[in-house]
């Protein structure tokens, strides 16, 4: 299904520290707004043992001339993410969907202490259902999703200190 690719980045701060931010709905639309988005607007839901996250962020995009006939620059991504306990961490997944568009991003992702810290690590999948051009669609949404998963990392990591 798709393309797939998958960012990571250790943290010097533990586990429960990263998390603590991760779980904060005002970071997260802070985080938005200061690398770019238009708005968002973050909920979370906190069940002890399992958390959702439930986030709307507007963007705007540099298209490719072969995807700007497909695609408005100007995009609504609404974001569902459930994690759960995993032994001394969390893992869970995502599913990212694009208003109008014929997109689903998924992807896998973990918290899970190394060492002193904390890894987190992220795998994005795409499928768009586009013909002939889908392929490119996939690659060229992927590597704007793991550029940005990127940027919200190194955020996190500079807002941490």
């Amino acid at each position: 299904m798709g393309v797939l690719m998958t960012v990571s980045l250790q943290f010097e701060q533990d586990l429960e520290t990263v998390w603590n931010r991760l779980q904060d709905p005002d970071f997260r639309v802070e985080r938005s707004l200061a690398l770019g988005e238009l708005s968002a607007d973050c909920e979370i839901e906190d069940h002890g043992d399992t958390l959702t996250v439930h986030m709307t962020r507007e963007v705007t995009r540099e298209l490719p001339s072969v995807l700007a006939k497909v695609f408005n620059p100007k995009q609504t991504l609404k974001f569902v993410e459930e994690w759960q306990a995993d032994g001394d961490g969390w893992s869970g997944t995502i599913q990212i969907t694009v208003d109008g568009q014929p997109v689903v991003l998924s992807a896998e992702m973990s918290l899970q202490p190394k060492g002193s810290g904390c890894e987190y690590r992220v795998s994005h999948r795409c499928k768009a259902k586009i013909p002939l051009v889908g392929g490119k669609v996939e690659k060229f949404v992927l590597s704007q999703t793991d550029s940005g998963a990127v940027d919200e990392l190194n955020y996190l990591k500079s807002d941490l200190g």
